[in-house]
């Protein structure tokens, strides 16, 4: 976050995360699922510039024109803050720069309203604690309260219950977005059929990997059962089999898809992967790191 030259307008990095597990522990009576997921912060990230106005009012734009509505969960995040601080926030011009692809599940919106959410509270002193910020987050969005933490954490419940893992990790990833989406509620939906079964949880094993730095440990036990559900799991395995192949020591889908990630040992053999793997098919590539930072 930074304020440049004395014009009044803030830059605020909003960063997109990936999941090093997920796993489905079942439905609940209200709709929602049952999780346990290690969610992972990378420097992949949006770009939002405010600056205030005198409208009393939210002025939005976005380098994306599709998502430049009041749905986005920038507007709502700005709205629900509004709502419950009356006449401490004023109107703000804010524009999104938008760098996370979409439908990747990389919580590309989800982040572009934790890191508004965040400022609004440190800028106008609200005085909202983690926990507060964390609980108003996720009635916006279940991914909202991971992407207001810098560094990686254990999420239970709907992925709200959050817990920090003590790691300061920067591997390396290449991240892969093909062409195709897949819809979040349809996963679900694939993913009833799949029972859950605690032995086969991982959660432990990447947590004690990533406390004590153990990179090839890590990407031993990194699990989405998401990609059981996929309607062409064939091309996710064929992504992972090509970041393997082209030196990444672990790959994986992240949330419910579809982009899949390869984690690096070092940066000149990612960036060796990125110049393999470039190419005109019709998919993106985003190299990045692991951001775990500690306030």
């Amino acid at each position: 976050m930074k304020q440049p030259g004395n014009d009044g307008r803030w830059v605020l990095t909003a960063r997109a995360k990936i999941n090093l597990t997920l796993y489905v522990l079942g439905k609940r009576p209200d709709g929602y699922h049952d999780l346990e997921l290690i969610f992972q912060p990378v420097s992949l990230a949006d770009e939002l510039t405010i600056c205030e106005n005198d409208s009393d009012s939210l002025r939005f734009t976005c380098s994306v024109k599709a998502f430049e509505n009041e749905n986005n969960l920038v507007c709502r995040g700005y709205a629900a803050l509004r709502q419950r601080f009356p006449g401490r926030i004023p109107g703000l011009d804010i524009h999104l720069e938008k760098h996370i692809p979409s439908g990747a599940g990389m919580g590309g919106g989800s982040t572009d309203c934790s890191a508004l959410m965040v400022w609004l509270n440190w800028q106008y002193r609200l005085g909202m604690t983690r926990e507060e910020l964390i609980t108003a987050g996720a009635a916006l969005g279940a991914d909202v309260p991971a992407c207001m933490i810098p560094h990686a954490t254990l999420g239970r419940g709907i992925g709200e219950r959050l817990t920090d893992i003590h790691t300061e990790l920067r591997l390396p990833l290449l991240v892969v977005k093909p062409s195709d989406s897949y819809s979040t509620g349809e996963m679900y939906g694939r993913v009833d059929a799949i029972p859950y079964d605690p032995a086969s949880n991982r959660n432990e094993a990447v947590i004690r990997a990533m406390e004590s730095g153990n990179a090839s440990a890590l990407a031993e036990n990194l699990y989405n059962v998401f990609e059981e559900t996929v309607p062409a799991p064939e091309r996710v395995r064929a992504w992972k089999e090509r970041l393997i192949n082209a030196g990444a020591i672990g790959a994986l889908m992240t949330g419910s898809g579809s982009a899949i990630y390869g984690i690096f040992s070092d940066i000149s053999s990612r960036d060796a992967a990125c110049s393999l793997l470039a190419g005109d098919g019709d998919y993106a590539l985003y190299p990045c790191e692991m951001v775990n930072e500690w306030e």
